[in-house]
């Protein structure tokens, strides 16, 4: 049966532990009709709802789908939910992908323009250290001494053990995007507890080191990596974290940690996940099947809806003119984002993955503002794999794939290639050919079998999954030496932009909130 999280009304609007941000949040406030903390951890079932709700941060946009009771106010509560936003982020501002709507924040991430007031950061960073004070609040909330002083039984204190190992690497996961997004950060500790704090930066060098020993620290106490435990944090999705945190070290940290990376690439390999044989299927509305998936966010049309995760993902892609509710089983066509070519002439002609709709499409994305120029992308589908419709016509039951399988595949062949001990050349070229084969790709051979072909391949295999920008860091090509079509907010591209991209700036209200903060350099 799917693991569908019970998502709980909170017990309590949280108050957070810090003062920045705060004002600008205008999070809900206690009503009569909510118990109070001291009240509602007396609850047994509490402790396994507020895990919930932590879960939820990474897909809803608040406690009544699809945007009732939100967590955050914001114009659309669609944008305000971690997937959305943190898609945007990741994939708007590269070589994958054009949106057609004419709104001056996403122009400023497809363009490579934006600056610290662009709305999609703020409701990124918002989102995220709202997940962040929540995995705090938890925390603090069960310890060893607050359980004592509530009579937990004892059956209940072991299983909070274990919910305490996921709620920390969650805020791990949090902290990682944060870093890998903006670099210098507040680090809030959960021992600040509430009320007004400012809380310090730190570096990338902090976080790295706080990452890193939270996910080793969690990693015996989380569930083991079987099919009930779908949709948790498992050992593995750690593991996926530390790989991609070693995979990045450099960018980081200035320190070459490869063989670090295949260290935690090899668990994951040994965990007992396995490729899908249909790629397509990984996209689907009961992509909960798929052997391949190791981290989901999970989302259902009728009992998790939300404007954002993949509802968003396929909604966006669509138009009328594509019968989406007959060819995808979905109704919501807003005709928003589709490829460029860049992505598109990608792909050989037999290849699989190659998932576009052509028709009344060009290649070319010579209007940007047109989303007629530019094959539309229809991966994402709300289609199971026997070729029924899902649950629900205008909210897809797709989950989002965080980390599958075939990225771990493409970690070992890039730390392999890069000098990283622990695997082969011969392993890694074959672990690549095995996604190729399932694709009906041609098998790299030695000779093609680079660098420069990894970086290509991993976007061929996991575009618009949330990889790329971070790709294109990594192998310096997202700020130079490499032109991609409105890059620069013109049609032919230029290769150079400002480093400062490189990096997302702090949110320009967050200054203003916190006076501690110093800027990310050249905004």
């Amino acid at each position: 049966m799917r693991k569908i999280f019970n998502i709980w009304v909170l017990v309590a609007a949280l108050l957070f532990a810090f003062s920045s941000c705060v004002k600008d949040l205008d999070t809900k406030p206690l009503t009569d009709n909510i118990l109070l903390p001291e009240t509602a951890w007396r609850d047994q079932d509490s402790y396994e709802q507020f895990v919930s709700k932590i879960y939820a941060g990474l897909s809803l946009s608040g406690n009544e789908g699809p945007a009732g009771q939100p967590d955050i106010t914001a114009d659309d509560q669609g944008e305000a939910t971690f997937l959305r936003s943190y898609w945007n982020l990741q994939e708007l501002c590269t070589d994958e992908v054009l949106g057609a709507w004419d709104n001056e924040t996403l122009r400023g991430l497809q363009f490579c323009q934006w600056t610290s007031s662009n709305n999609f950061l703020l409701l990124n960073y918002t989102r995220i250290y709202m997940n962040v004070a929540y995995a705090n609040e938890f925390l603090r909330e069960t310890t060893d001494s607050k359980l004592e002083e509530r009579g937990v039984p004892a059956d209940l204190k072991n299983q909070i053990k274990t919910y305490r190992a996921e709620v920390r690497a969650l805020r791990a996961l949090n902290y990682y995007c944060l870093m890998d997004l903006y670099a210098n950060v507040p680090y809030i500790p959960e021992e600040a507890g509430v009320g007004a704090y400012l809380p310090e930066q730190k570096d990338r060098k902090f976080f790295f080191s706080f990452i890193e020993s939270e996910l080793k620290d969690a990693e015996a106490g989380l569930p083991p990596n079987t099919k009930a435990n779908y949709g948790k944090l498992t050992s593995a999705a750690a593991w996926m974290i530390l790989a991609k945190l070693y995979l990045n070290a450099e960018v980081y940290i200035g320190q070459n940690k490869y063989t670090e990376c295949l260290q935690y690439v090899n668990k994951v390999l040994a965990a007992g996940y396995s490729l899908d044989p249909a790629y397509k299927n990984m996209f689907g509305a009961d992509n909960y099947k798929s052997p391949e998936i190791i981290f989901p966010l999970v989302f259902d049309g009728r009992r998790a809806t939300t404007y954002g995760g993949t509802t968003f993902l396929l909604a966006a892609s669509y138009k009328s003119d594509m019968n989406p509710a007959d060819n995808f089983g979905f109704s919501q066509a807003w005709s928003g984002i589709r490829a460029k070519e860049s992505l598109s002439a990608r792909f050989a002609n037999n290849d699989k993955r190659a998932l576009f709709w052509k028709e009344g499409r060009t290649l070319e994305t010579t209007q940007w503002y047109d989303f007629n120029k530019g094959w539309s992308v229809i991966k994402y589908t709300n289609i199971n794999s026997d070729g029924q419709k899902g649950s629900n016509p205008v909210f897809a039951d797709t989950d989002f794939p965080f980390f599958r399988l075939a990225d771990a595949y493409l970690m070992y062949a890039e730390a392999v290639l890069r000098g990283g001990q622990g695997g082969t050349r011969e392993q890694a070229r074959t672990l690549v050919n095995a996604l190729r084969d399932r694709a009906d790709a041609d098998d790299v051979s030695d000779t093609q079998f680079t660098l420069s072909f990894i970086l290509d391949e991993r976007s061929r295999e996991l575009y618009w999954e949330g990889h790329r920008r971070s790709d294109l860091i990594r192998f310096g090509k997202f700020t130079r030496e490499y032109s991609w079509p409105w890059k620069n907010g013109v049609f032919t591209g230029v290769p150079t932009i400002d480093d400062k991209y490189n990096l997302y700036p702090l949110p320009a209200l967050e200054l203003t909130a916190n006076p501690k903060l110093a800027q990310n350099k050249g905004y």
